[in-house]
């Protein structure tokens, strides 16, 4: 039986280990190891006076089908309204048969996202759109100069071969 270790008990970790153990059973002894003593790295939620609370921003989404049906597995979809659902009167699409949260913990909970950039001590959409509100937080110097610095990037196309230069 061959030994591996995993390092980090979070998402991508603990995931790495499960698909290892499913797909060849006997196979390898996975060993993983967490700095911290928690699992879940900083997509984790915690228990704190019978409440939970999300540690770090974490979303499960993906494209992909087989990547959101893995997901699905491991922790299927809400069937039932959880209690803030109730208290803040929010309306859902629900999953027929799916657990009720406020039973079950092994339950995915959907949620509406929203995603905003924190620029300057004031909130842009993500992905930036071009509104008169984008314009007026960042004003006209600002929103010229982040114009020409994306058309310069565009016109002048880097090679990626790591993802330091993806994100350069």
């Amino acid at each position: 039986m061959k030994k591996v270790i995993v390092i980090g008990a979070g998402p991508a970790g603990l995931t790495a280990a499960y698909e290892l153990k499913k797909r060849s059973p006997g196979e390898y002894d996975v060993l993983v190891l967490e700095e911290s003593g928690e699992i879940g790295g900083i997509s984790r939620t915690v228990k704190y006076k019978n409440n939970r609370m999300d540690i770090g921003g974490h979303r499960f989404f993906s494209k992909d089908k087989r990547i959101m049906d893995w997901w699905k597995q491991i922790m299927p979809m809400q069937g039932a309204p959880s209690y803030d659902d109730k208290k803040l009167g929010r309306i859902k699409p629900l999953q027929k048969g799916g657990p009720d949260p406020e039973k079950e913990d092994r339950v995915m909970l959907t949620r509406q996202r929203v995603s905003r950039i924190y620029y300057k001590k004031k909130f842009f959409d993500y992905p930036i759109s071009l509104k008169p509100q984008t314009f007026i937080n960042m004003g006209f110097v600002q929103t010229v100069k982040a114009g020409f610095s994306y058309l310069g990037s565009c016109a002048h196309k880097r090679q990626e071969h790591s993802l330091e230069d993806f994100y350069v």
